[in-house]
């Protein structure tokens, strides 16, 4: 087994970003097993952030492609404040958001030597991938971060 890190933006473009190095797609479906793409985002500190109503657009936004599983915002939202300790910023520290592509065989139906990552994105949806904006606004809804970090991070793609 290997492991190896890429750049990329999110986990099904690593497979595209692969064809673009020059290995075989043949290659690519025999070998590879899956694929996580992580980032950071601030998590707000909790001596200074305040509470205040939804942000029902900014929920929307960021969770259209999860209506069934996120449709209504959380009552309250968490965003920053800023106090000395948190150097007035409202957040203090790092937690990661996520999501891991495992390359079953419909996934590998869409590798092909020119791949469109919106296509292969799509059926990975469909196989179970959360993406990282799902887990960016699970973190929101904690009250952890704040919906302008995950889509600072995490930003929208047509393919959501």
């Amino acid at each position: 087994m290997a492991i190896s890190t890429l750049h990329t933006n999110d986990a099904p473009s690593a497979i595209t970003r692969l064809l673009e190095l020059g290995v075989a797609p043949y290659l690519i479906k025999a070998a590879l097993l899956g694929v996580m793409a992580q980032r950071l985002v601030r998590t707000l500190w909790p001596h200074c952030a305040s509470k205040r109503p939804s942000d029902k657009d900014g929920w929307k936004m960021l969770t259209t492609r999860w209506k069934r599983c996120m449709a209504q915002p959380p009552a309250e939202m968490s965003f920053p404040a800023v106090c000395l300790e948190c150097r007035e910023t409202g957040y203090m520290g790092r937690e990661e958001i996520y999501e891991v592509l495992p390359v079953t065989d419909a996934i590998k139906n869409w590798i092909p030597p020119n791949a469109e990552i919106g296509k292969l994105r799509l059926a990975a949806m469909k196989e179970g991938m959360k993406t990282q904006r799902f887990w960016g606004a699970l973190k929101v809804a904690e009250g952890r971060t704040t919906i302008e970090e995950v889509v600072r991070v995490a930003p929208i793609t047509n393919h959501e």
